[in-house]
């Protein structure tokens, strides 16, 4: 059994975290928190959800008295830093699935991922994977394309824009092209879960390649089964890609 931390467990994500960990019969649900700001500290985790009393209540830091053996984060930047600083100090696998980080939070993220197994994923669904081993299969059509972009659209309140998973895409796409010249089109607007697009352009053709979810839950399930697998891991900077090699 896998003792389980939700960071972030007031968020869209973080709910469907605490259903789907509950409902696990490897993970046990140990705790959960939020930002220090949130209008749902105090209130027992089962309850947010709608599933009655489990009594384990959000809180606003984390402490190991409950030894957790994985955490699971969908917050904020500044908290998922708080986070990794424990996680370092107890040696704690983290799956990181926030977004929006500085450079300055990224070194540390960095230099955390040396210290204990840390896999970092903008996106945790299963289809962004196999996008990016599609590019990477891709190399030499993506080469001789005159011109790309990166389009992504999620709801309007999704605070970075572009997103994480843009952003991941781009950088792929740079160590593919030797060129920074890349454009990303965000667009933020209803309550889009998130889609991304490579766009190709060729004379007289365009070639799409698109990924678009419509069930918010996947993230969690894809959290899931990335914390399973980074538990027994050695110290050290993981991704989704790893997972399904």
């Amino acid at each position: 059994m896998c003792n389980t931390f939700i960071s972030g467990a007031t968020g869209k994500v973080g709910r469907i975290l605490i259903e789907k960990v509950l409902e696990d019969s490897d993970l046990r649900l140990v705790g959960g928190s939020a930002s220090k700001d949130s209008k749902e500290l105090g209130k027992d985790l089962g309850v947010l959800i709608g599933k009655g009393s489990i009594d384990i209540n959000i809180v606003d830091n984390i402490s190991n008295e409950n030894d957790i053996d994985l955490i699971i984060d969908f917050s904020r930047p500044q908290n998922s830093i708080d986070i990794l600083r424990f996680a370092s100090k107890e040696n704690i696998p983290v799956v990181l699935g926030t977004t929006g980080f500085n450079d300055t939070e990224l070194n540390e993220i960095n230099r955390i991922s040396k210290e204990i197994p840390l896999l970092i994923a903008p996106n945790t669904s299963m289809g962004i994977a196999i996008f990016k081993k599609i590019l990477d299969h891709s190399k030499e059509v993506i080469q001789t394309a005159p011109s790309l972009e990166i389009h992504e659209k999620h709801h309007e309140e999704k605070k970075d824009s572009p997103s994480g998973t843009a952003i991941n895409l781009k950088e792929q796409l740079i160590e593919i092209l030797s060129s920074e010249d890349i454009q990303i089109v965000s667009v933020r607007e209803g309550d889009s879960p998130g889609e991304h697009s490579l766009i190709l352009s060729f004379e007289g053709e365009t070639l799409e390649i698109s990924h678009k979810v419509s069930d918010r839950s996947i993230f969690a399930k894809g959290a899931i089964i990335a914390g399973k697998w980074l538990k027994s891991k050695q110290p050290g900077s993981y991704t989704m890609q790893d997972i399904y090699s």
